[in-house]
């Protein structure tokens, strides 16, 4: 079985670092370097466009620091394995402490030493790939409890879901479902029936495959609507969307950005 290849990026100002950084990840066959950037603005646009699964990143830029970009991530509920290069050392604890959100966080001192390089890397990985070979063991499961309808042989997915987390397993209809929410490492999946549900180890990338598509719609990188529970939708500095099916009603905050895709949703 190939190994699992961890996707990274490398963001800071210096070429020569970065240049030190892509030579000695190149010993390592379980990571492959898809990009690099010299700054902030340069990193997040990397990292939107190839959605690494690690970022190795410097603190001290010029302009923007490593930790605005961190805070830029965390915002946009974006959340990724990030390794700090730095030259200063006393900015550890606050490193740790920024990616607090993120999936795994660790420091190496400049000048590099490549042995510590190594051993933060296969802490890393270690972690990563328990996690990737869940979710892939996951995926399998779900597909494999799909429990078809012929009375809804129209929908292009299946008509029954079971999700399980650590206390216990539950199978819901996907017509059931009013959004589903990737927050703090776990997909949240609110229905009308019941409290909503919450399943670790699973993407959002993951079940948007799962889900009929002409019924779903993505909004951004943490929601999947039911198109058919949209009810209403406030434009302006702070959009929301209300949803409802059944007798329940909820409210979810939008980026602004998104709106269309909601207004698209409804054609």
């Amino acid at each position: 079985m190939n190994p699992l290849i961890v996707k990274s990026v490398i963001t800071d100002d210096e070429l020569p670092v970065r240049r030190t950084l892509r030579s000695m990840l190149s010993s390592l066959p379980e990571v492959t370097v898809v990009g690099e950037a010299g700054n902030v603005t340069e990193g997040l646009d990397l990292i939107a466009e190839q959605k690494p699964d690690l970022i190795f990143l410097d603190i001290k830029m010029p302009i923007r620091s490593g930790f605005e970009l961190l805070d830029e991530l965390t915002r946009q509920q974006q959340f990724y394995g990030v390794i700090f290069v730095s030259g200063y050392p006393d900015d550890a604890l606050t490193a740790v402490q920024k990616a607090a959100p993120h999936l795994h966080s660790d420091f190496v001192v400049k000048p590099i030493d490549p042995l510590i390089l190594k051993d933060k890397f296969r802490l890393f990985y270690t972690k990563w790939r328990a996690d990737k070979e869940h979710e892939i063991e996951l995926t399998l499961q779900l597909e494999k409890a799909f429990s078809q309808n012929p009375e809804l042989a129209a929908l292009s997915g299946p008509r029954f879901l079971t999700f399980q987390n650590s206390v216990a397993l539950h199978r819901i209809e996907v017509a059931d479902i009013m959004y589903c929410e990737s927050a703090n490492k776990q997909i949240n999946v609110y229905c009308s029936k019941q409290e909503h549900l919450n399943v670790p180890n699973l993407t959002l990338d993951s079940l948007e495959k799962l889900l009929p598509a002409d019924h779903f719609v993505r909004i951004g990188k943490s929601h999947i609507l039911n198109k058919g529970a949209i009810s209403y939708l406030e434009k302006g500095a702070r959009p929301k969307c209300r949803l409802v099916l059944g007798n329940r009603v909820r409210e979810l905050l939008i980026y602004a950005s998104n709106v269309w895709k909601v207004e698209e949703s409804y054609s």
